[in-house]
């Protein structure tokens, strides 16, 4: 099945609806077990590794705050004696290489999980997807992804990992703030699926680029792995040639009809020079206006069916900026 939906009341069996569904969709279980205040979860499939961990207010590491959610790392292989956060090629701190406690860790995140959690679970092939989204609270949605680029050349990499945060919740609240996808650049609440508007990030892609084999930041200025990929919202909101996805989203939906063309969401590789070279984008998850859809609702392009989400709350904290996942019976 390649679409479920259910309820869960804590972080653990969020994770544990998310373990079950991605076994059957051809993942391979490779680690379940208890951990601190919740579970770790390993996963591997087609030479993609993931690796997740929930917990009830707990911290990644004492550079973070604590958390009530689920992580999520990537890496490029699994070692049953090493924690979840510290597996071979797995997404570190380029400030931290040396340190040998999770201090070195970086990841993206679900987090806000409350008591009664309503999730959606999509799974894809060619490339890979798994997607997890949450309303973790009454129209507030929070999303994790894992999986694969459709990539533009023959380059290796290509696995991607994202959540709705970074390491933490550390959210831009204060009065008269409203909003959280393109208001503030500097906290660890992105909303949108590779929004690198933030200064640091919450999306990271593994690529092999220029000899250096490597997780890179999906962010605006500061990334955390010391390499930087960015996509379509550098700039946010600015003027219209300011970022990529910007006039499109200016013009959407279609004045003349209504209609909401959605874009994938492209992924380009900083090089030495300073430039940017394309390196591949979502073939199953795409930018959506999501003016004229409901959360969670379904509807048809062509012969395809995709699910709309917010990237928060819709006409709240995100606006209309939304998502889209495509459903594959």
């Amino acid at each position: 099945m390649a679409y479920q939906t259910g309820t869960s009341a804590n972080p653990d069996q969020l994770l544990d609806a998310l373990r079950v569904f991605a076994v059957a969709n051809g993942w391979t279980q490779l680690r379940w077990v208890p951990d601190g205040t919740g579970q770790t979860l390993s996963l591997a499939k087609g030479g993609l590794y993931v690796h997740l961990r929930s917990a009830v207010n707990e911290r990644l590491s004492t550079r973070y705050n604590t958390v009530t959610g689920i992580w999520l790392i990537g890496s490029t292989g699994f070692d049953a004696g090493k924690p979840w956060w510290d597996q071979p090629g797995s997404i570190v701190n380029a400030s931290y290489v040396s340190n040998t406690t999770s201090y070195r860790a970086e990841a993206c995140g679900l987090f806000e999980v409350g008591t009664a959690n309503t999730y959606h679970l999509l799974s894809a092939a060619t490339p890979e997807l798994i997607m997890c989204v949450a309303e973790v609270s009454p129209g507030v949605y929070h999303h994790l992804a894992f999986g694969d680029l459709a990539k533009f050349g023959s380059y290796g990499g290509g696995a991607f990992v994202s959540g709705a945060f970074g390491p933490d919740a550390y959210t831009y609240t204060y009065s008269g703030f409203n909003d959280y996808v393109f208001g503030y650049p500097y906290d660890r609440h992105g909303g949108l699926p590779f929004n690198d508007y933030k200064g640091y990030g919450q999306t990271f892609v593994r690529g092999t680029v220029d000899s250096a084999d490597t997780w890179f930041s999906v962010c605006q200025n500061s990334p955390l792995t010391g390499k930087r990929a960015k996509a379509m919202w550098e700039e946010g909101l600015g003027t219209p040639r300011n970022s990529l996805a910007r006039y499109w989203w200016g013009h959407t939906p279609n004045t003349l009809n209504g209609v909401t063309p959605m874009i994938p969401l492209y992924v380009f590789a900083e090089r030495p020079s300073g430039f940017f070279s394309p390196f591949g984008h979502t073939a199953h998850l795409r930018y959506l206006n999501i003016t004229h859809y409901a959360p969670a609702e379904v509807f048809a392009l062509g012969a395809e069916q995709w699910m709309a989400f917010p990237a928060h709350s819709k006409n709240g904290k995100s606006g209309v900026h939304g998502y889209a996942v495509r459903v594959i019976p």
